[in-house]
C-alpha cells in the first residue's frame, strides 16, 4: 500500500525596492582624480552645513532671556560678550598620526606601534571657518565626545586667553525622514537580516556556525512552522569584511622572499570560492547585498565601490544578488536603511576615550554625517563638489557592522524622527546576525553559537 502526501511549498515573500537615485549614486566613483586637495571636501562640508546647524542654533538659543549675538566668522569673536557661532571641528592631539613629522624623522627609527586610542588628557578642540580658529574650553568641551570634522554651533564668550569658552553646543541633529507606511493587512511583519564579519579564509572563521545560518535564512533549518517565519526574511545585507587577507611573515620579508610585503606563490584563491559558493546558495532563496569592509578585496577609501562581479561567478548570473557601496543606503517596503562596514565608528573610536561604540554611532546621527573624521584620520576619495557623507535625511535603521558586540537603540529625533542603530559584531567572532521588522523597527540577535 502507497500513501501519497500532498505537496507543501513555502514561498518567500517579496518586498518593493525603491531606487534611492542621488544617495545611491553620491558613493559611485566615475573617473577618480587623486591630485584634488582634501581642503575642498572640508569647505564643502562646512558651506552645506552651515546654514542647517544655525538654524537649529536659532531655535535652540533665539528665546533665551538674555539676547545672544549671532557670529557670522570665527575671528568676529568679541571679548565679554555673549554670542553663537558655527564652524567646523578640529581636535589637537598629540598621539594622533601626523605624516609631516613622519616624513621629518630619521629614516632609520622604526614606526611607533599603531595605537588602539589617540585620546589623551593634553587634547584640544578647536572651532574654524575660512577665518581662522579658535580653541574653545570649558566644562561644555572637557566633558563631551568631539571629533574633527563635524560642523558644530557652540553659545559662549571670548576669555581673557583669547579662548572661546563654550556653555552650549548644537548639532544639526537627525535629518528630515519620512513616515513608514503602516502594513494594511494582517500579513505576518517582514524582515531584514544583517549579517558582518564572515571572516572566510581566517583562523576564526566558524564554518559549522556557518552552515546552520545558511540553513536558517534559506528555511531548510526546522520544521513547517520554522520555516514559514523564515518566508518572512525579505532581504540579506552582508555588511563587509567577508574574506580575511593572508597575514604577511615579517621574517619573510625581510629574506627577500616577499617584495612589499606579498607573495604571488601565498595567494589563495579558495575563501573567494567559497564566498561565491555561500552568495550562490543565499541568492537562489533570499535577495542579497553584500558590501565590502576592510579586509574585503576592493579599494581602501571610503566610499569604497562595489566588489567586482568577477570575484563572484556562480552569484552574478542570479538577479537577487548585488554587489553594493560600503557605505550603503537603501529603502525596503518604505523603510531607508543605511548600512556601514564599520570604520566610520572604528575611527570616531580612536578619538575618544569611552568604549560605548552605540553613542558614537548616535552621535553620527545626531552632527548628521557618517563620517566626520574622513579625511583626517579616515581615507576617503577627495570629493571637490559635494560630501556624499552628509545624511540629507534620516534613516529608519543604521547599522554598523564589525563591532565589538551587539547593541541596539531606538533614537528618537526632535522632529519625531525613529531611527533603530545596530551595531552588529563580526558572525567570525559572535556567530551571530541581527533581523530587523520593517514595520516596528524592532531588532533581534540571532545566535549559532554551539558554546
Amino acid at each position: 500500500m502507497t500513501m501519497e502526501l500532498d505537496s507543501f511549498v513555502i514561498q518567500r515573500r517579496d518586498a518593493e525596492v525603491k531606487d534611492l537615485g542621488a544617495l545611491q549614486d553620491n558613493f559611485v566613483i566615475n573617473g577618480r582624480n587623486y591630485q584634488l586637495q582634501y581642503a575642498h571636501l572640508y569647505f564643502m562640508r562646512l558651506m552645506l552645513m552651515r546654514n542647517t546647524v544655525l538654524a537649529q542654533a536659532r531655535r535652540k538659543w533665539g528665546s533665551l532671556d538674555k539676547p545672544v549675538k549671532e557670529i557670522e566668522k570665527v575671528l568676529d569673536v568679541q571679548q565679554g560678550e555673549i554670542s553663537y557661532l558655527v564652524g567646523t571641528v578640529y581636535m589637537e592631539m598629540k598621539l594622533k598620526p601626523n605624516i609631516l613629522n613622519d616624513i621629518t624623522k630619521d629614516h632609520w627609527i622604526a614606526a611607533q606601534p599603531e595605537r588602539p586610542k589617540y585620546a589623551d588628557d593634553s587634547d584640544s578642540v578647536y572651532l574654524e571657518d575660512e577665518s581662522g580658529r579658535v580653541r574653545l574650553v570649558g566644562p561644555k568641551i572637557s566633558k563631551g565626545i568631539f571629533v574633527t570634522g563635524v560642523i558644530m554651533g557652540v553659545l559662549g564668550t571670548e576669555d581673557k586667553n583669547g579662548d572661546f569658552e563654550v556653555v552650549d553646543v548644537c548639532y544639526a541633529g537627525q535629518g528630515p525622514q519620512e513616515e513608514i507606511r503602516s502594513m494594511e493587512t494582517d500579513e505576518p511583519d517582514k524582515y531584514v537580516a544583517f549579517v558582518s564579519g564572515l571572516g572566510i579564509g581566517g583562523t576564526h572563521s566558524r564554518r559549522l556556525e556557518q552552515d546552520l545560518m545558511l540553513e536558517y535564512l534559506t528555511g531548510e533549518l526546522g520544521g513547517p512552522e520554522e520555516q514559514q517565519q523564515r518566508a518572512n526574511i525579505v532581504r540579506v545585507v552582508i555588511v563587509g569584511n567577508s574574506i580575511v587577507t593572508p597575514e604577511t611573515n615579517e621574517d619573510e620579508v625581510k629574506s627577500g622572499s616577499k617584495k612589499f610585503g606579498y607573495d604571488r606563490t601565498a595567494f589563495d584563491a579558495q575563501p573567494t570560492r567559497i564566498l561565491d559558493s555561500v552568495l550562490q546558495e543565499l541568492s537562489t532563496s533570499v535577495h542579497v547585498d553584500i558590501m565590502p569592509g576592510e579586509s574585503d578585496p576592493c579599494n581602501v577609501t571610503l566610499p569604497q565601490q562595489p566588489i567586482h562581479p568577477a570575484l563572484f561567478p556562480a552569484s552574478r548570473q542570479l538577479s537577487s544578488f548585488q554587489s553594493v557601496t560600503n557605505p550603503y543606503w537603501c529603502n525596503v517596503d518604505g523603510v531607508t536603511i543605511l548600512s556601514s562596514s564599520g570604520q566610520n565608528v572604528d575611527d570616531i573610536y580612536k578619538y575618544v576615550k569611552s568604549e560605548d561604540r552605540l553613542e558614537m554611532a548616535k552621535l553620527t546621527l545626531q552632527w548628521r554625517h557618517i563620517a566626520p573624521t574622513a579625511p583626517d584620520t579616515l581615507w576617503c576619495y577627495p570629493f571637490k563638489d559635494k560630501d556624499p557623507f552628509i545624511m540629507s535625511q534620516s534613516p529608519h535603521v543604521y547599522v554598523v557592522g564589525n563591532q565589538d558586540k551587539f547593541a541596539t537603540e531606538l533614537v528618537i529625533g526632535n522632529d519625531g524622527q525613529r531611527t533603530r542603530v545596530v551595531t552588529l559584531p563580526s558572525f567570525s567572532s559572535s556567530s551571530t546576525i541581527a533581523l530587523v521588522n520593517l514595520r516596528t523597527l524592532e531588532c533581534m540577535p540571532i545566535s549559532f553559537s554551539q558554546k
